[in-house]
C-alpha cells in the first residue's frame, strides 16, 4: 500500500474552492486512475486573520506501480487542478509513502552493457 500526502498552504478563504473543484473535476477520474482519496484535513482546524492554513489531503493507491500508473494516466484534468490550485495557494508539496517495514524495490540496473 502506498499513501501520497498533498500539503497545500494556504489562505483559509480558498479551501472552499479548492475543496469544490477536488469533488467536481478531480475525483471523478481519480478512481479510474487507481486513486482512492482517504482522507482531507485541515491544520489549524479554525481560521486565524493573516495567518495560513495546511489543507492535507491523504491518498491511496494499491503499491508502487499503482503509482507511477496513476501518474501516467493523469488527463486534462489533473493539470487543470493544480494549475487552479497554484493560483491560489502559497505553496504546495506531496509526499509519497510506503511502510518503512516493507523492504524497498529497487530498479533494476543493467551492468554488463555492451
Amino acid at each position: 500500500m502506498i499513501r501520497i500526502l498533498d500539503e497545500i498552504l494556504l489562505d483559509p478563504a480558498h479551501i472552499p474552492a479548492v475543496l469544490a473543484l477536488l469533488d467536481e473535476r478531480y475525483m471523478p477520474q481519480a478512481a479510474a486512475r487507481g486513486l482512492t482519496l482517504e482522507q482531507r484535513w485541515v491544520s489549524p482546524p479554525v481560521a486565524v486573520p493573516g495567518e495560513r492554513n495546511r489543507l492535507w489531503l491523504l491518498w491511496q493507491v494499491p503499491d508502487v506501480w499503482g503509482y507511477y500508473g496513476m501518474r501516467l494516466h493523469a488527463g486534462a484534468e489533473v493539470l487543470e487542478f493544480w494549475s487552479f490550485v497554484d493560483k491560489l495557494c502559497e505553496r504546495r508539496s506531496r509526499h509519497v509513502l510506503g511502510n518503512a517495514d516493507q523492504p524497498l524495490p529497487s530498479p533494476e540496473v543493467q551492468t554488463n552493457v555492451a
